[in-house]
């Protein structure tokens, strides 16, 4: 059976994801900058995201709808090896990869993401509630990484939801996101 830990740096900081007890990494878990979890084991508590900042003047949210798209960058990732020492799962996970998505708001209405979903090669790891917040037409890079003990090739993509400033329900499924091999 896979055990999913979820470790997640939000805004200026990063989302990871790992797999503990398989060969291969499957899913992300928060920690806030400079390294201090705000989440550990499973089920733990919820980042502090650092606030985008509101355009000046902030547009009124009126009756639109939030909506959000994904960019991943760089894609495909090449493999890194660089280690993940914070992260006990990946001590003896040599194998690993690092990249950026931008989440922006396009519709004109802030939005906060309150669930997100990820996949590795395929398989779906436990939902992670962020709360984070990005104004109208406002954006936020998470920074994401991977270890796995498998230097093969993987994908990975993440799916995100939650509601927008009038109340009104959304999700995105980003770009799937190829992991070079070795």
């Amino acid at each position: 059976m896979r055990a999913w830990i979820l470790v997640a740096v939000l805004c200026f900081a990063a989302f990871v994801a790992i797999n503990c007890g398989s060969t291969e990494p499957t899913s992300p878990s928060p920690v806030t900058t400079g390294g201090v979890p705000s989440r550990s084991g499973n089920n733990g508590g919820t980042p502090t995201p650092t606030p985008s900042p509101t355009p000046s003047p902030s547009p009124s949210s009126g009756s639109g709808t939030g909506a959000v798209q994904v960019t991943v960058s760089p894609n495909p990732v090449p493999f890194s090896g660089q280690a993940i020492t914070d992260i006990a799962s990946c001590a003896n996970r040599p194998n690993t990869w690092f990249y950026d998505q931008v989440l922006r708001e396009t519709g004109g209405v802030a939005v906060t993401v309150t669930r997100r979903v990820d996949t590795f090669d395929g398989a779906a790891g436990s939902p992670t509630t962020p709360s984070v917040r990005i104004a109208a037409n406002g954006s936020t890079s998470i920074h994401t990484r991977w270890c796995s003990v498998s230097s093969s090739a993987h994908t990975a993509q993440s799916t995100f939801s939650g509601t927008d400033a009038n109340g009104k329900m959304w999700s995105v499924t980003g770009p799937s996101v190829r992991l070079q091999a070795k």
